[in-house]
């Protein structure tokens, strides 16, 4: 397998991690309860996160057109940081329509910025996480011999 499409089909990791440990989540677990929280923790990453991931995943494929691998190598080492700018604005959305819709249970302004600060060192520990276990991965299975190597510059 090339490296590049390696690459490319890790980016379904954040949204399949956390769908596989749910049902660890929705049924009583033999698991330690360090282990079980951290399950909660990952499965609601998927939640909380996914529809911006989904976003974020669409922008990039829409920028990576004719872009080199290495191009697309680097894109996917800042994605963590690039997400914040992406959930803050649909967390943003979202709150401006629970806001019109709903203006009795709707957050106050000083509380918005809280909220999106409050999300950001999930977000960038999580996509750093994914991103290590992804270059990681990558790095071993080069050493292997499974990924064809991207050519060199």
């Amino acid at each position: 397998m090339k490296e590049s499409r390696f690459y490319k089909l890790s980016l379904v990791l954040p949204l399949a991690i956390p769908a596989l440990l749910a049902p660890l989540f929705l049924f009583d677990s033999p698991l330690p309860e360090w282990l079980q929280w951290l399950v909660i923790f990952i499965t609601f990453s998927g939640v909380i996160g996914g529809i911006p991931y989904i976003v974020l995943v669409g922008l990039l494929f829409w920028w990576a057109r004719g872009k080199s691998d290495t191009q697309f190598r680097r894109a996917l080492m800042l994605l963590p940081i690039l997400m914040l700018p992406v959930f803050d604005v649909l967390a943003l959305l979202g709150l401006l329509i629970e806001r019109w819709q709903r203006p009795e249970s709707a957050l106050p302004a000083s509380d918005v910025l809280m909220v999106l600060l409050g999300f950001a060192p999930s977000i960038l520990g999580f996509g750093y996480c994914f991103v290590l276990l992804v270059f990681g991965t990558a790095f071993v299975l080069k050493r292997v011999g499974i990924l064809e190597p991207l050519p060199a510059i």
